[in-house]
């Protein structure tokens, strides 16, 4: 249900309504001020575009003015959570995403946004039970796996996180940072074959992206093969001069 509170003049506010107690007008009007006419879904609404303009305090405002019209509606405050996020305000947008939690606890998406914002904080533990909650919740979203992956790289549980990456890839055997992942975490186990497999397959999945060609080349040059990677930084040469950038900072030195 829409709700919409609008101006009130000065004879609305006296007359048959005097016995109503002036603290409660006050709050009443604070309110009205800060809505206008303007229902939940019109704050709403405003604030996805502002949001998609770039413009993320107005959107802040707008759903704010919303969820003071709506305050059980747990969409409004993960909506908010991601305005903070792009501002980078994150102890902020990380009490959003738990309002939004507290008014639906199977909000897997606030559960996960929480979680990055957690893990953008170096919050690691945090990041890690946030995850794990928002795979509990859709146990097939892959994004879900990658993440906590990631997170638990960052803990230096290199075994759990290749499980997830695995577990990623079982979902999509196509998913290109996956993989990338996988062979990063392979290589601070020192297990530089697995690593090579990871970033072979990346390279399967997109031959264009010239990253993992250099990926690749890093690990062909800790395993002594420097003829292999120097055919690998040569395709990662042409494809970044395809790209008119520059691929002295990229080759892996020895």
């Amino acid at each position: 249900m829409k709700r919409v509170l609008c101006s009130m003049n000065s004879s609305q506010t006296s007359g048959s309504h005097s016995w109503i107690p002036a603290v409660l007008w006050l709050i009443l009007i604070l309110t009205v001020s800060l809505t206008g006419c303007m229902s939940t879904g019109d704050w709403k609404e405003k604030g996805q575009k502002d949001y998609q303009n770039g413009k993320y305090a107005d959107a802040i405002a707008d759903y704010d003015r919303a969820i003071a019209l709506e305050p059980n509606d747990s969409e409004l405050y993960y909506l908010k959570g991601l305005s903070l996020y792009e501002m980078v305000r994150y102890k902020d947008a990380i009490d959003a995403f738990t309002g939004a939690i507290r008014q639906n606890s199977e909000y897997s998406l606030a559960w996960f946004w929480k979680g990055r914002t957690s893990y953008m904080m170096g919050d690691y533990d945090e990041a890690v039970r946030d995850f794990f909650k928002a795979i509990e919740i859709e146990p097939a979203n892959i994004e879900y796996w990658y993440y906590r992956g990631m997170a638990l790289s960052s803990r230096g549980q290199y075994d759990m996180a290749i499980q997830h990456f695995d577990k990623a890839l079982l979902i999509n055997k196509n998913d290109e940072k996956s993989w990338s992942a996988r062979g990063f975490a392979y290589i601070m186990k020192k297990d530089y074959d697995q690593a090579l497999h990871s970033f072979e397959q990346a390279i399967v999945v997109n031959p264009q992206n010239a990253e993992n060609w250099i990926n690749k080349a890093s690990v062909l040059k800790v395993m002594g093969k420097e003829s292999e990677a120097n055919v690998a930084i040569d395709k990662a040469n042409l494809l970044y001069k395809e790209q008119e950038k520059d691929i002295s900072k990229k080759i892996p030195r020895a």
